[in-house]
């Protein structure tokens, strides 16, 4: 038995080795395959998309910055428009004169617009993409340029807080002070007794009555005088003749001579009682007026006590009475002169009393008016102590408020201007920096030409063996129905094996095709499983075909959608959960998942009994149903 397989399996392989072009095609087509793919997606991850037309209009000044970077871009190929139209760029864009278009406002307050042609849907995302990275770049930089510049501001107004709370607090002990004085016054005004000055000014009104009234009286003892003296010299003349009627008359005019002098003298004290109430600055004109008055009466009472001796002398020696009558006549008549001096000198007091008298009126006034200060004074210090109160709780506020501030203005300026433009950084970073775009695409390239080697080398290699009757002349041999299914079956894996090696070895050597050396074990497990399960998929569907074209036809029916539900061109993400579930049970997206767990994440074989079990089970499945159909076919 064992003899019989071998001979047909190496009949099978020379059936191939016959074939040369069938035989080349085996290594030739899995190399082509590969460097076209390969030449196709190696770079890719790097370079992106190329060539992309894309047009811009609008106002260009505002977008120069945008219009510089694509013109550096060797992705877009930018072609201006001299169009403020909007429509004008999204026109182009829908008669496919572009792939996109972007219109730059005038205005800043405007958003940018992006005319997209998403009918190109694998291009589409990726230049929103570009535009949307672009866009948050140029608002990054315009954010950070303004945010550099409040925060240099801000830095201003950080150092002008601290000689604002200066001012204020400096404003504060102003205020405080002015109070202090204010308090300082009303101190001062509450000394001054208004009743006592009032009762001062009622005195000096009765003094200068009084007074008054004195120099009037002097002036009426003054006349006396006057008409005294007249007849006094008259009667000196009159001694020399009749000295004992003079002695007499001398006693007489001693008499009235005391009597004026008494009157002088009260004078004399009225004023000088006068001056030491009223006249507290000695400057002043009327002061000094009285000054001389106090002055002239004593001059006049030494004159006439002067006079006095004489006439005492007279008196008392009228031996010379003859002899000084003549002086004493001429002295009267100066006394006369005199005495009319001081009536003017006393009219001249009348009036400067009157002009007291005056003055201590408007010292009256200035009184009243003293009082009715002192009464609002109260109230202006009331409204003082209340506005201190409240200017310190309000500057104690402000000063806190100013501290707050700048601690705050501390705190925002201590960071940086790009942590405020970007509080959120993001930092990408590959975790398989050394693998290309090729790389990850590997397991989904081997799977699919693995797939369709698979399926066509099974389905027509039956489809041959039931058409050309080999398969019943083999059957008459010794070799039983499952030994020609094995003997087919390992003949295809061995040359789908060959494929998935050569698949390898070529994106090695052309593309630098990362094979990670310990995975080597679980790599040809998965391609020996993975060829298996179509394999045996593949006879089941040679079994319904009556031709090599039904066969084909049907291989494509099948593996056509289980290549658009791999994940491959299409992301499970972007399905329906309905085709995520269909798309998963498949034995192309379980064969893919193999192969990305050995050959990119390099997980073990524990990993690999997920994916490997279902395989088996559709080999097996696969290899079963045409087992059953060959044999009803057989047995027909």
């Amino acid at each position: 038995m064992a003899l019989t397989i071998g001979t047909v399996l190496r009949k099978d392989l020379l059936v191939y080795s016959r074939h040369k072009k069938t035989l080349l095609l085996i290594f030739i087509a899995p190399i082509l395959i590969m460097i076209l793919i390969g030449s196709v997606f190696s770079g890719a991850s790097d370079e992106g998309l190329k060539n992309v037309k894309l047009g811009f209009g609008g106002d260009l000044e505002h977008g120069s910055q945008m219009i510089e970077e694509l013109n550096n871009s060797s992705m877009f190929i930018p072609v201006r428009e001299n169009t403020k139209d909007p429509a004008v760029l999204e026109e182009g864009v829908r008669t496919g004169k572009y792939s996109a278009a972007i219109f730059i406002p005038g205005n800043e307050t405007e958003a940018l617009r992006l005319y997209l042609d998403n009918s190109r849907i694998q291009i589409a995302p990726v230049i929103s993409t570009v535009f949307l990275t672009t866009t948050e770049k140029m608002s990054y930089e315009l954010t950070f340029s303004f945010i550099s510049k409040l925060w240099k501001n801000l830095g201003v107004m950080e150092s002008q807080l601290i000689p604002l709370k200066d001012g204020i607090l400096l404003i504060n002990g102003s205020i405080a002070d002015l109070n202090q004085s204010t308090q300082n016054v009303l101190v001062s005004m509450d000394s001054i007794n208004v009743s006592s000055l009032n009762e001062s000014i009622e005195i000096m009104k009765n003094t200068m009555g009084m007074m008054k009234n004195d120099l009037n009286g002097t002036a009426i003892d003054i006349s006396v005088t006057q008409t005294d003296i007249g007849e006094l010299d008259r009667n000196v003349t009159s001694i020399y003749n009749d000295s004992a009627g003079l002695r007499d008359d001398l006693k007489f005019a001693i008499d009235n001579i005391d009597s004026a002098d008494d009157s002088l003298l009260s004078i004399q004290t009225s004023l000088e009682a006068t001056y030491r109430t009223t006249c507290a600055n000695p400057e002043l004109v009327q002061c000094i007026s009285l000054t001389n008055t106090v002055q002239q009466i004593k001059d006049s009472r030494a004159l006439l006590l002067n006079q006095t001796g004489h006439i005492r002398s007279l008196y008392n020696n009228l031996a010379s009475v003859a002899g000084r009558s003549a002086e004493l006549h001429e002295k009267l008549n100066q006394t006369e002169i005199r005495l009319q001096n001081i009536q003017e000198s006393i009219a001249n007091y009348d009036i400067e009393i009157s002009n007291i008298y005056g003055n201590i009126t408007n010292i009256e006034s200035a009184i009243h008016t003293l009082g009715e200060v002192k009464n609002q004074s109260k109230g202006v210090s009331m409204q003082m102590n209340g506005l201190a109160a409240e200017m310190s709780n309000s500057t104690t506020g402000l000063i806190s408020d100013i501290d707050t501030t700048k601690t705050l203005l501390d705190e925002v300026i201590a960071q940086s201007p790009g942590f405020i433009a970007a509080p959120v950084k993001l930092e990408k970073k590959s975790v398989f920096m050394n693998r290309s775009y090729l790389d990850f695409l590997m397991p989904g390239i081997i799977s699919i030409v693995l797939m369709f080697i698979s399926f066509l080398l099974a389905s027509i290699t039956i489809v041959q063996e039931r058409s050309k009757k080999t398969l019943i002349r083999t059957l008459l041999t010794p070799l039983s129905l499952e030994g020609f299914i094995f003997e087919k079956t390992a003949a295809l894996i061995l040359i789908a094996l060959l494929q998935g090696i050569i698949l390898i070895i070529v994106a090695y050597l052309f593309y630098g095709f990362i094979i990670p050396t310990g995975q080597l074990g679980e790599l040809f497990l998965v391609i020996l499983i993975y060829s298996a399960a179509f394999i045996g998929i593949g006879m089941a569907l040679a079994t319904f075909a009556e031709s090599e074209n039904t066969a084909m036809l049907l291989s494509l029916v099948l593996s056509i959608p289980m290549l658009f539900l791999s994940g491959v061109f299409f992301p499970f993400e972007t399905m329906p959960q309905l085709m995520v579930s269909l798309g998963n049970a498949l034995p192309i997206t379980m064969g893919i998942k193999a192969l990305e767990s050995v050959l990119i994440y390099q997980e073990g074989f524990d990993m690999l009994t997920g994916y490997l079990m279902p395989l088996i089970l559709y080999g097996v499945a696969g290899i079963g149903l045409a087992y059953v159909l060959l044999r009803k076919e057989v047995m027909d």
